[in-house]
């Protein structure tokens, strides 16, 4: 029997995220942050793009977990709305003009592949990891709500480092694209809700991309 030369879940998932990478880098070309008055204040601007995999290759990558729990809201503050005027304010969502990464988005929504969820921009002061708030995100405040959908927090601390600590719910539909024809036979059928639970250290306008077989995240803070 000849060996197995298909590629491995880890193989295909650096590839994604080369891939990915390259698509963002290539939207930003151009675009320009420029930093506000004020800037002695320790204040950043976090920018999130949430998009799923259109593909559905990763359906079947791993053993999904049945019930991957969900994240806690426990202490989590809901973004308040875009504002004309009213100062600075923790938690407000930033208008879409000022978004860094509206061009990775719109490369997003054109690609075959990724589809974006939800794009959102808001402001914190740096704190450190125990007086900071996670945010509460859900899809509503991106692309108008459709399914599949996300819900979670995104929390922003600032030590030497500035963290960021995303606990995401993705759930979609089961459909035949997703749903595993010999499932009574071999397995359960797949779940059709996920959970991406990561913590990354960065630095003030870096992209970082956070990767799951199934969707993805963006996140870029500035000091605003």
């Amino acid at each position: 029997m000849p060996p197995d030369r298909s590629p491995s879940p880890q193989f295909a998932a650096a590839a994604r995220c080369l891939g990915l990478a390259a698509l963002a880098v290539t939207a930003l070309l151009g675009a320009v942050v420029t930093p506000s008055a004020g800037a002695s204040e320790r204040w950043f601007t976090v920018e999130i793009i949430v998009f799923d995999d259109l593909s559905n290759d990763g359906i079947h990558a791993e053993l999904w977990p049945p019930t991957p729990g969900t994240p806690s809201m426990q202490g989590a503050v809901e973004l308040a709305p875009a504002r004309e005027s009213g100062g600075l304010r923790a938690f407000r969502l930033v208008d879409r003009s000022e978004l860094s990464l509206n061009r990775v988005r719109n490369s997003l929504r054109r690609s075959a592949r990724y589809r974006p969820l939800l794009h959102a921009g808001w402001r914190v002061p740096g704190l450190r990891r125990g007086a900071a708030r996670p945010a509460r995100l859900s899809a509503r405040l991106g692309e108008g709500g459709e399914r599949p959908t996300v819900q979670g927090t995104v929390k922003v601390s600032l030590e030497r480092y500035l963290h960021v600590e995303v606990d995401l719910l993705y759930s979609r539909p089961e459909t035949e694209a997703t749903a595993t024809p010999d499932a009574t036979l071999t397995r359960p059928t797949p779940p059709i809700q996920f959970r991406l639970a990561a913590e990354r250290r960065m630095r003030s306008r870096e992209l970082h991309y956070i990767d799951h077989p199934l969707f993805g995240v963006l996140v870029r803070i500035t000091r605003f």
